[in-house]
C-alpha cells in the first residue's frame, strides 16, 4: 500500500523517499539516511540542473556544517563541491550534537522543498525497530513543517508491527509530542483479511466468479488465518506443487480440494518459510543463512568481502534465491523480500552457534578492512563482532583488536552525531577489555570511558554517566586525567541536580587552584568589579584581542568549568556570579585568551551596566562579540549573543539588535544549544513588538517560537538584569500609566512614580541610544507637562515625540503618541487638532496592523 501511494505521489510530481529500519541496524540513522541518500543519487544522475541549484542553496544555508550531513548522507557530497566540507570541524564546539543534527536536517529539508517546490513524503518501514535518534529527527521535521507552512511541505508515513510496539515506545511518544504541537496524525490499523476479502482476491486472481472459488478460499482462509503474506505464499506453493493448476482443456484454473485440505501447513508463516527454504540446495541455504546474520538487507560489498575472505560460494547461490522470490537485489544491496523470510532464515541457526557465526563474519570483515577495504565496512564488521560477544573470542590478542575497533567506530558515529550508536560501540569496547586493562591498556581504557561518558550525557543516560565517571575517578593515574570525565559529570548534574552541580564544579575548581568564595558581601563584590574595571581600563581592546590562545591544559579546563558554571550559579547562588565572571577575566589577562573568555566579558558587561555605566558595559559586550567572531566558539555563542544583545538594546538601534538576536538563535541551533536558541528567539519576538514590526509579523514569530505567555515570562524574571529590554519597556509603559492615573486620581504618588520612570528613560537616552529612547522621552515629557498644566510645552513635546518616532521607524510609538496627543487636544477643547491627530493615529495603527484601533 505504501509503495502504491509512492507511485501515485511520483506520478503527480511529488517527492517520495523510502527507507527501512532493521532489527540489526548497523549504520547510524540507516533508514532516514538511506532514503535521502537514494534521492541524491537519483538527483545527480537524472536532474543535474536541479542538483546544482540544491547544492548551491545548501552551501549558502549551512556552510561548513554540511560536513555533519555528508557523514550521514554520503551522496550529498556529489552536490557539494567544496573541500571545506571535507574537514572535520571541532567536535567539542557543540552543546548537543544530536540537537544540532536535527536542526541541520530541518534546514536541509526546507532547502530541498523550496528548490523543488514539491511536497516531500518520507516513508519508513518497520518503525518498531527505529532508533531513538532517528525518531527524534522525524519528530523535529514534523514540527518544523508545521511551523514553516508552505516553505516546507513534509509528510511522514510509517509502517510497523503494531502488536510488537509497547505503549511507551519512543515512536508513540514522538507522535504524542507532535500532536500536542498542533500536528494532525492518523493511525491506520491493518488487520488480517476476512473470508470475503480472500474470496475476492482468489476470484480476481483466477478470473473465476466468487461462487466457483468459495470452497478454495475457505480452505485458504482457515489455513492462513487471513495473513496476507501467508495467503500469497500458500497460493504460490499450491501452484508449484501442482495442486492449483491451469487446465488447457477447460481453459480455466482447477484444483483438488481434498488434497489441498489434507496438505499439512505450519501454523506460523515463519515456519512455512523454513520448510520452503529447507527444500533448496545446500549452497543456497548456506548463502541465505550467511545473509541473514547481517539483517534484512546487506550491501553487495559485504557479501563479496565475506565470499573472498572465507572462501564461501555466495553470489551464485543468492542468484538462485532471487529467482525463488526470497531475495531481491536493489541499489547495491541484497534484501530479503520480507522480514518474515529473514527471521525464518536466521531462526535456522542454533542459538548456541549464532555468536560464533557473527564473530567469524566480523573478524573476516575486519581483515578486509586491514587490507584496504572500504570504511563503509567498519560499522558492519564491528557490529558483527559485538553480536558475537567476548565469549566467542578464541585468541587473547583479539580482545584488544576488537576494543580498538569499537573505539574507531564510536568516534565515527560521533562524527555522524549518532551518540546512541556511539555509546553502544564504546560500551561494547569496554566489555572486550580484559581484567587488568587499567594497568595494561591505560590510554585505551581512559579514552573509551571518557567518550562513553560524553555519549551517555548526550543521550540523557545520567546513570551511566555517573557510573563511568566514578570508574575514571577511581582508576585514573593522575588528577589531570579525571578532568574530562569530571566536566561531563558536572554537565550531567546541571540537568537534574543543579545545586550539586555547582558544589561539584566549585570543588574541582579549588583542586585546579581556582578558589571562589562561598559567601560575600555587596561591598566586596562592588570593590572587585571596580578593581577589574580599573585593570581593564589600562588595556585597549586591540591588545586584548591580540592575546595569544594559551595552551596550559589545566587553565583551559578551569575556564571550561567557570564558563559552564555561569548560568547554574546565577540560579543557585547569584551573589557568587561576579566572582565566577571576574575569575574568567583574570585568567584571560594572566595567561592569554581562551574560546571561553568571551562569556566572561559578556556577563561582566551586564554587571557594569547594572551599576549605571552603560557605555562601559557596552565596551565589554562588544569585546565579547569580537572574541566570539575571532575564536568561532559555537558552544557558548548563543549565551554570549543573548547577553550582548540585551545591552545592545540600550546602545544600538533595536532593529539592528534584533538581527543580532536572530544570529544568536541560528548559531545556537547549529551548536545544538536549544536553551539559548529559545532565549534568543523569545527576545527576538519581544523586540519585534517594541521596534515597530507589523503585528502580523509579530504574531507569526510568536507562533513559531511558542511564546504566547511572554508577558508572564517577563513578569516573573523582571528583577534579573539579564532582561534589560524588559526593564526599558516596563519603564516606558509604567511612566505613561502613572501620569494617566495621576490625572484621574490627583494622587501625587503617581506623579512621582511617573517622574521616576521618566528619569530612567532620560538616563538611557543620554548614556545609551538616542535612536531607541528619544521618542519615548519626548512622549513621557509631554504627558508630564499635560499632567502639570503646562499645555504649551506639552503640544511641542507631543509633536516632537511623533516626529522622532517617524524618524526612528517606531510606527507603534508614532500611533500611540498621535492618539495621546489627540486625547490631550480633545481635553483642552481643540476639537480640530484632536481630529487631526486621531486621523494620524488611525493611519499609523492601521499600518502597524492594529486593526481593532
Amino acid at each position: 500500500m505504501a509503495h502504491r501511494l509512492g507511485n501515485f505521489i511520483r506520478a503527480n510530481s511529488g517527492l517520495f523517499l523510502a527507507g527501512k529500519f532493521d532489527l540489526q541496524q548497523v549504520k547510524p540513522f540507516s533508514a532516514v539516511a538511506s532514503a535521502f541518500n537514494n534521492y541524491f543519487g537519483f538527483l545527480t544522475r537524472e536532474e543535474s540542473e536541479r542538483a546544482m541549484l540544491v547544492g548551491s542553496k545548501l552551501r549558502t544555508a549551512l556552510g561548513s556544517d554540511l560536513y555533519y550531513l555528508i557523514q550521514v548522507i554520503p551522496n550529498l557530497s556529489r552536490l557539494i563541491h567544496e573541500h571545506s566540507c571535507d574537514i572535520p570541524p571541532n567536535q567539542d564546539d557543540c552543546v548537543d550534537a544530536q540537537q544540532r543534527l536535527q536542526y541541520l536536517f530541518c534546514q536541509f529539508v526546507e532547502v530541498i522543498s523550496s528548490c523543488s517546490g514539491l511536497p516531500i513524503t518520507l516513508f519508513l518501514d518497520d518503525v518498531q525497530w527505529a532508533d531513538s535518534a532517528s525518531i527524534s529527527i522525524i519528530g523535529q521535521l514534523l514540527k518544523a513543517s508545521h511551523s514553516m507552512g508552505k516553505r516546507m511541505r513534509f509528510f511522514f508515513l510509517g509502517t510497523c508491527r503494531y502488536d510488537e510496539m509497547a505503549s511507551d515506545h519512543p515512536f508513540w511518544k514522538m507522535i504524542e509530542a507532535v500532536n500536542a504541537f498542533g500536528f494532525k496524525s492518523t493511525l491506520v490499523k491493518l488487520d488480517c483479511m476476512d473470508r470475503d476479502s480472500i474470496t475476492r482476491i482468489v476470484s480476481n486472481l483466477l478470473h473465476l466468479s466468487p461462487r466457483l472459488v468459495g470452497t478454495l478460499s475457505d480452505i485458504v482462509y482457515h489455513k492462513t488465518k487471513g495473513n496476507p503474506l501467508f495467503v500469497s505464499k500458500m497460493l504460490l506453493s499450491l501452484n508449484s506443487d501442482g495442486l492449483l493448476r491451469l487446465s488447457l482443456t477447460r481453459h480455466r484454473w482447477e484444483w483438488d480440494e481434498e488434497k489441498i485440505q489434507s496438505t499439512s501447513l505450519p501454523d506460523d508463516v515463519a515456519m512455512f518459510f523454513v520448510q520452503s527454504i529447507s527444500t533448496l540446495p545446500v549452497d543456497v541455504k548456506v548463502a541465505l543463512v550467511t545473509l541473514s546474520c547481517f539483517g534484512a538487507s546487506t550491501e553487495f560489498e559485504v557479501v563479496k568481502a565475506i565470499e573472498t575472505d572465507l572462501n564461501l560460494n555466495l553470489i551464485e547461490p543468492l542468484n538462485i534465491a532471487i529467482a525463488e522470490g526470497l531475495v531481491n537485489q536493489l541499489d547495491g544491496k541484497y534484501c530479503f523480500c520480507h522480514d518474515r523470510i529473514h527471521e525464518a532464515t536466521y531462526g535456522m541457526i542454533d542459538e548456541e552457534d549464532r555468536c560464533m557465526y557473527h564473530m567469524n563474519f566480523g573478524l573476516s570483515l575486519l581483515s578486509s578492512l586491514s587490507k584496504g577495504g572500504s570504511n563503509s565496512l567498519l560499522f558492519v564488521a564491528v557490529t558483527q563482532v559485538n553480536l558475537g560477544g567476548p565469549s566467542a573470542v578464541q585468541h587473547a590478542e583479539t580482545y584488544l583488536q576488537i576494543a580498538n575497533c569499537n573505539l574507531t567506530a564510536g568516534k565515527k558515529a560521533m562524527e555522524m552525531s549518532d551518540f546512541s550508536s556511539a555509546f553502544s560501540f564504546f560500551d561494547h569496547g569496554m566489555t572486550f577489555l580484559q581484567k587488568k586493562h587499567w594497568q595494561d591498556q591505560y590510554n585505551l581504557s581512559l579514552e573509551l570511558f571518557n567518550l562513553a561518558a560524553k555519549c551517555a550525557l548526550a543521550i540523557g543516560d545520567l546513570t551511566s554517566v555517573t557510573m563511568i565517571c566514578d570508574e575514571v575517578s577511581r582508576k585514573s593515574r593522575n588528577f589531570d586525567d579525571t578532568l574530562n570525565s569530571s566536566f561531563v559529570l558536572m554537565s550531567a548534574l546541571t540537568h537534574s541536580k543543579i545545586s550539586e552541580a555547582v558544589k561539584f564544579g566549585l570543588k574541582v575548581l579549588s583542586l585546579l587552584d581556582v578558589d571562589i568564595p562561598r559567601s560575600t558581601s555587596r561591598e566586596d563584590t562592588l570593590k572587585l568589579i571596580i578593581q577589574t574595571q580599573s585593570t581593564l581600563h589600562g588595556i585597549s581592546d586591540e591588545v586584548l584581542l591580540s592575546y595569544h590562545l594559551f595552551t596550559d591544559y589545566k587553565k583551559a579546563m578551569a575556564l571550561k568549568f567557570l564558563a559552564k558554571l555561569e548560568s547554574p550559579i546565577h540560579q543557585v547562588n547569584p551573589v557568587l556570579l561576579p566572582f565566577i565572571t571576574i575569575k574568567i577575566i583574570q585568567l584571560t589577562i594572566e595567561h592569554g585568551m581562551s574560546p571561553m573568555s568571551a562569556i566572561g566579558f559578556a556577563y561582566f558587561g551586564g554587571m557594569v551596566a547594572e551599576l549605571g555605566d552603560i557605555q562601559g558595559g557596552h565596551r565589554y559586550t562588544k569585546l565579547a562579540k569580537a572574541l566570539l567572531d575571532k575564536n568561532k566558539c559555537n558552544e557558548i555563542a548563543g549565551e554570549v549573543i543573548f547577553l550582548s544583545a540585551e545591552l545592545f538594546s540600550y546602545t544600538e538601534p533595536l532593529q539592528v539588535t534584533n538581527e543580532f538576536r536572530m544570529q544568536g538563535q541560528t548559531t545556537a541551533m547549529a551548536a545544538g544549544d536549544i536553551h539559548w536558541a529559545c532565549m534568543n528567539k523569545l527576545m527576538f519576538t519581544w523586540t519585534l513588538l517594541w521596534h515597530g514590526a507589523t503585528l502580523s509579523r509579530v504574531k507569526e514569530a510568536s507562533t513559531i517560537a511558542g511564546v504566547h505567555n511572554a508577558e508572564k515570562f517577563f513578569e516573573i524574571n523582571m528583577p534579573s538584569w539579564h532582561l534589560l529590554s524588559a526593564h526599558a519597556a516596563h519603564a516606558f509603559i509604567g511612566g505613561l500609566a502613572s501620569f494617566q492615573i495621576f490625572r484621574e486620581t490627583h494622587n501625587p504618588l503617581w506623579a512621582l512614580r511617573g517622574e521616576q520612570f521618566q528619569q530612567r528613560i532620560n538616563t538611557w537616552k543620554e548614556q545609551g541610544s538616542l535612536w531607541n529612547f528619544e521618542s519615548k522621552s519626548f512622549l513621557l515629557h509631554a504627558e508630564q507637562c499635560y499632567s502639570n498644566g503646562n499645555f504649551d510645552l506639552a503640544q511641542v513635546c507631543y509633536e516632537s515625540a511623533i516626529s522622532s518616532a517617524q524618524h526612528h521607524k517606531f510606527i507603534h510609538e508614532e500611533a500611540l503618541a498621535s492618539e495621546l496627543a489627540a486625547k490631550f487636544f480633545l481635553k483642552i477643547g481643540n476639537n480640530l487638532m484632536a481630529l487631526k491627530y486621531f486621523t494620524s493615529a488611525h493611519g499609523a495603527y492601521f499600518k502597524w496592523g492594529a486593526f481593532a484601533k
